[in-house]
């Protein structure tokens, strides 16, 4: 572990920060470029250590020689996209393929459903573990493609990366892809929504037939530009400085009002804490004035959508003292750490009363007003780059916070520690 220190005396922000690029967009479009007809640029690739993986694994994927008959490992580390994503494209390709990780965590991240759908279609996939979790040794089997019906059905309640998984997988079908999504909760939409319309920039034709139906078609050639946006979710934490702070002014380039991000949402939210947002060309501003006026009344946030913020706000309804209801976070407890359990101890830990439900259907996290002390506490990160990220801000809201380790944010937001620094923190 390397612990950081973070102090800030600053409390009013100005400036211009350039966030990272989307790794969500970055990790469908090198999917995607590898599925091409025509090679095409990425502009604005995302530098997060998941994309890079992403990138060398493809890499590895296209260098195999497939009359190779020895198995091809590959070190999915704690990068859920990444294990689910190759999991459907290397069952057509010809080959044994072992997607294990060196990270513990990646065998308690689920991939059952995925699994499930794929032995549909006949393609051998062994565990090598606990049954419906990596470790997997996948047996590409390219006639599948040729050999089966048309239709998929996948359990879509538990994540949406099994479903973009197989979407990027209809290119490859000489009749398309009808995808039937199961379930009474569809998580995580506008993922599938994202993956769609990056599909369609690439030539594909994409057709929601209804809730949960759709048909997807067509090769695909190079976009007319992929220029890959910032991220909606790391623009999240500096919202969430701003909101902690007494006041300031910051312009976020590349990010935009009509974004394939569901994340933008934080737009909206924001405002009850004193945040106005204006949409400009190739940025937005985010203004918060001395005198803001904060909305104090209890709050409810649905995650069920947008599960890479609740971190985020917990911590900021936490910190201002607003009684908050988490919605819709289920799926929290299958991500880098279980979040649930993390955000409940670490805030707990700060002095916040913070009570957890939990039905057949979801969980739910109720935060009460209370005073936080971060002082004299060394907050854990769990191995989890958001935990980091969150909790972070509390050194704007109290003048200082340590966090247990600093590296865990290149996961997704290599250049963090620099832009508080701008901001005036002390590192």
């Amino acid at each position: 572990m390397n612990p950081i220190n973070i102090q800030f005396k600053n409390k009013n922000l100005k400036g211009e920060i350039k966030l990272p690029s989307s790794k969500s967009i970055s990790n469908r479009y090198l999917v995607l470029q590898f599925l091409a007809e025509e090679d095409f640029e990425l502009r604005n690739l995302s530098d997060s250590e998941d994309t890079k993986l992403m990138q060398k694994l493809l890499e590895i994927i296209e260098e195999h020689d497939e009359e190779d008959e020895d198995e091809v490992v590959l070190d999915c580390l704690n990068a859920g996209a990444v294990i689910r994503f190759l999991t459907a494209q290397l069952s057509f390709r010809a080959g044994t393929w072992v997607l294990t990780s060196s990270n513990p965590r990646m065998n308690a991240r689920p991939i059952g459903p995925l699994v499930d759908s794929l032995r549909s279609l006949g393609i051998q996939i062994q565990y090598l573990g606990e049954e419906g979790y990596p470790p997997l040794k996948v047996t590409g089997k390219p006639e599948a493609l040729q050999e089966n019906a048309d239709l998929i059905s996948v359990d879509a309640s538990q994540s949406s990366q099994f479903v973009s998984a197989l979407m990027m997988t209809a290119p490859l079908f000489p009749r398309g892809l009808h995808i039937e999504m199961m379930g009474e909760t569809k998580v995580s939409l506008p993922y599938i929504q994202m993956t769609a319309q990056l599909m369609r920039n690439c030539g594909a034709e994409v057709v929601f037939i209804d809730g949960s139906n759709m048909f997807i078609d067509g090769p695909l050639h190079a976009p007319a530009q992929a220029l890959i946006e910032s991220d909606w979710t790391s623009a999240s934490y500096i919202y969430g400085l701003l909101a902690l702070a007494q006041s300031g002014r910051i312009e976020l380039p590349l990010l935009f009002e009509d974004s394939v991000q569901g994340d933008w949402i934080i737009s909206d939210w924001f405002e009850d804490f004193g945040i106005e947002t204006e949409f400009l060309e190739d940025r937005i501003i985010l203004e918060k004035q001395a005198d803001a006026e904060i909305d104090r009344s209890p709050k409810e946030y649905d995650f069920v959508h947008h599960p890479d913020l609740a971190q985020t706000m917990a911590v900021c309804c936490a910190a201002l003292g607003i009684e908050a209801r988490l919605t819709g976070i289920f799926g929290l407890k299958y991500k880098e750490t279980d979040r649930i359990v993390a955000l409940k101890e670490e805030l707990e830990a700060l002095g916040a009363k913070v009570e957890c439900t939990e039905s057949e259907i979801d969980n739910e996290l109720h935060i009460f007003p209370s005073e936080l002390h971060p002082e004299n506490h060394v907050i854990r990160t769990y191995g989890d780059h958001r935990m980091a990220l969150a909790f972070s801000l509390l050194g704007m809201k109290y003048g200082k916070v340590t966090l247990e380790d600093k590296e865990v944010v290149n996961k997704s937001f290599p250049g963090f520690w620099s832009v508080l620094k701008r901001l005036g923190a002390k590192i």
